[in-house]
């Protein structure tokens, strides 16, 4: 079956989700809640995100966001692969994290914006999760509530502007959703535009090339939308290295910056082991294979490496918004 379109085009709302493999939990506990916030918070930078609602439940999420300058893929592939090697190197674990790639609703905002907001806030409720939404700590409802558990980036101003107040809002949030929304989430074939006629066929027709139907191939896999020369010389920068040493034949510890390179450029960049072994000097990709394999085991050993391994993605993130 072929993959749903993707619809992108700068200044458009989606509800945007994705669920563990085989419904295993995705947050195993606060910090990793924590760390995922975070990542919304660096694609806020990133990308110029506006996020409007999140709820992070134990094996599933849910965000609503705008992309003013566009930006949808390249902004979750850092939330999901970021996330996911985290996850994977605090747990000592490999392999997919997600049960595929995340599923982007294109919202109609002028008609379903605060109707997406309350689904999503009410999630833990209707879970069974908790009986009250505004004792669930791990969604942005609380945010709404009271600036002091509302993150910087989180923007309320959109939503509580179609209100009242806060008391108007959170009256709203409590209130039973809408059928056709109700529907629309539970129908047997998840549709791509949650809108009104009039809204998918402006989509479909009246944007024209203005509009970018996406469907992403599975080798599109890049985190940071960073090329191998580019991972290679941050990499370089880091061990305090020129970028040649790091496409020389070293034994020992003298390797680690060019194992290093070569690991980041699988992991956070998803090159393929020839391409790293072209950039970096090595004619066989069995021993790109096995540096990358070598560098995880001391990754998820030693504190050093894990924290070398933290300041590279802090100095690709910089290099990202310098872009």
């Amino acid at each position: 079956m072929a993959r749903p379109l993707r619809i992108e085009y700068p200044g458009a709302y989606y509800h945007v989700m994705n669920r563990g493999l085989s419904r295993r939990a995705i947050f195993l506990e606060e910090k990793g809640r924590e760390r995922f916030l975070d990542l919304l918070s660096d694609i806020t930078r990133l990308w110029k995100i506006e996020i409007y609602a999140y709820c992070l439940m134990d094996n599933h999420y849910h965000l609503l966001f705008q992309t003013p300058k566009g930006g949808l893929a390249r902004a979750m592939r850092h939330l999901d692969g970021i996330y996911t090697q985290r996850f994977n190197r605090s747990h000592y674990r490999d392999g997919p994290l997600f049960r595929g790639r995340y599923k982007a609703i294109l919202i109609d905002a002028e008609e379903y914006f605060v109707s997406v907001v309350r689904y999503i806030h009410q999630n833990p409720v209707a879970a069974g999760v908790i009986s009250d939404m505004d004792r669930y700590r791990w969604s942005s409802h609380r945010g709404y509530l009271s600036k002091r558990e509302r993150p910087v980036w989180l923007n309320t101003h959109s939503v509580l502007a179609r209100f009242g107040g806060v008391r108007e809002y959170r009256e709203f949030m409590r209130s039973e959703i809408e059928k056709e929304v109700v529907d629309f989430y539970k129908g047997p074939y998840q549709r791509s535009i949650l809108g009104d006629k009039g809204f998918v066929e402006w989509v479909k027709e009246r944007l024209g090339d203005r509009a970018r139907v996406e469907e992403e191939k599975p080798e599109s896999r890049r985190v940071f939308g960073l090329g191998l020369e580019q991972i290679a010389r941050v990499t370089a920068k880091v061990y305090g290295k020129p970028l040649e040493e790091l496409r020389r034949k070293r034994r020992g510890e003298q390797n680690e910056a060019r194992s290093m390179a070569m690991y980041l450029c699988r992991t956070l960049g998803g090159h393929k082991h020839s391409e790293i072994g072209r950039v970096l000097g090595l004619e066989k990709t069995s021993s790109v294979s096995s540096a990358c394999l070598r560098m995880k085991a001391r990754i998820g050993a030693e504190r050093r490496i894990a924290r070398k391994v933290r300041r590279i993605e802090e100095e690709l993130q910089k290099s990202q918004e310098r872009t």
